[in-house]
């Protein structure tokens, strides 16, 4: 992207090949244009895909006809954090499964009672750049805390 700035660095060095600039106005305008290409340099080394995602919870078979009981937010990058309880189990988690909520796995050695009283979660956001729209439903609170890991966790 071209900046006034760095235009001048360029433009001044070629009006001072053609004589119409003095060298000191050469040197002013391309020192400016060297520092704005450092100060851009620093902001791209920075740079990252972000991770913000928001996590509900449900009763119901889906998430288009039921009110979140729960709701809260996990960002991964540049750190753990957002209103989740567990942010940073959460997001190792993730990490674990680059991202993939269908490959959530739990403690499945636990027992569940049976009986039929749907949760839904959800997770809706971007994960390291990515668009992500996840719905599963579990069959009870209990498969979920089972089955949802430390991301469902809330």
């Amino acid at each position: 992207m071209w900046t006034p700035l760095k235009r001048a660095a360029v433009c001044g060095a070629a009006l001072a090949a053609m004589g119409t600039m003095t060298p000191a106005a050469v040197a002013t305008a391309q020192a400016a244009g060297s520092a704005g290409v450092a100060r851009a340099a620093e902001t791209e080394t920075r740079l990252y895909a972000p991770s913000a995602l928001v996590l509900t919870v449900a009763k119901g078979e889906n998430a288009t006809h039921s009110t979140p009981l729960r709701a809260v937010t996990l960002t991964c990058v540049p750190s753990p954090g957002g209103t989740h309880p567990a942010a940073q189990d959460a997001c190792a988690t993730l990490w674990d499964v680059q991202g993939e909520f269908s490959a959530l796995q739990g403690d499945e050695q636990r027992a569940c009672i049976k009986i039929y009283d749907p949760v839904v979660v959800t997770a809706q956001g971007v994960w390291e750049g990515r668009r992500v729209d996840f719905e599963r439903t579990y069959g009870n609170s209990c498969e979920l805390g089972v089955e949802g890991t430390s991301v469902f966790s809330f």
